[in-house]
């Protein structure tokens, strides 16, 4: 079968390089581009013209992703739904020991373009833009569909992973008709998901791969967990990364 195009694959990376540069020091030049030109020989054919990449199973044609993760926290103030193990795993529903560097490159290769439009249509009158508000390099190509999968006496239980968490003045879940990825940053550590371990932030965070467009997402203090609907402590979830609907 065809692998997806590299060159396109770096053009659409450049997104981040605006988004995160720095005064000084100067970042470091990324690991990103080797990884996507090392892909052709990490890339394992399965059925059905699905790829598997460092545990991570993408499906070009569908461009569906799906990312191993189990339950670390059922009840707790959050901060993120998913970190790598070794991130910050005091704050956070779900870990996975996939590297953040691999899923970005997943992400490249089955043409997803990070960006940040529409991230703070919410954002309270007079608050300043907690980080800036980049174009992705495709109309929409930032928008995604996160949806957590595990299994219950051998039956497939499914649910939007927005709600497993909730605001915790209104006990209600966020309203959120797609998930953005942002793509997180290039710093003088290289690229910043895979130094920190930040997948999925409830909160605006510009070194997160993905970010909620939500109510409140300015702020860090809002968010809770919703244990009633998450399964127990140490259950293997599939984190499931699909295009949004326009």
């Amino acid at each position: 079968m065809t692998l997806p195009r590299l060159p396109l694959c770096l053009a659409l990376f450049s997104p981040l390089l605006l988004l995160a540069q720095e005064e000084k020091p100067e970042p470091v030049a990324p690991t990103i581009e080797q990884r996507l030109a090392d892909a052709p020989k990490r890339l394992k054919q399965l059925e059905g013209g699905r790829l598997e990449l460092g545990g991570i199973i993408l499906d070009p044609a569908t461009r569906r992703i799906e990312v191993p993760c189990k339950v670390l926290h059922g009840e707790l103030p959050i901060e993120y739904l998913l970190v790598q193990e070794t991130g910050k795993d005091h704050e956070t529903v779900l870990t996975t020991a996939i590297s953040p560097l691999d899923l970005q490159v997943a992400l490249l290769l089955t043409h997803y373009t990070p960006g940040s439009t529409g991230m703070f249509r919410h954002l309270p009158q007079g608050e300043p833009l907690p980080m800036p508000e980049v174009a992705p390099k495709t109309t929409n190509g930032h928008r995604v569909q996160l949806t957590v999968v595990w299994q219950v006496d051998g039956q497939e239980k499914r649910q939007p992973i927005s709600e497993w968490y909730q605001n915790s003045d209104t006990r209600q879940p966020p309203e959120i008709d797609a998930w953005l990825f942002t793509g997180s940053a290039i710093d003088a550590r290289g690229f910043a998901a895979e130094a920190d371990g930040s997948i999925i932030a409830v909160y605006a965070d510009r070194l997160a791969m993905f970010n909620s467009p939500a109510a409140g997402n300015h702020r860090d203090d809002l968010w809770i967990s919703r244990p009633a609907v998450i399964p127990p402590e140490e259950t293997p979830v599939t984190l499931v990364i699909e295009p949004a609907t326009p």
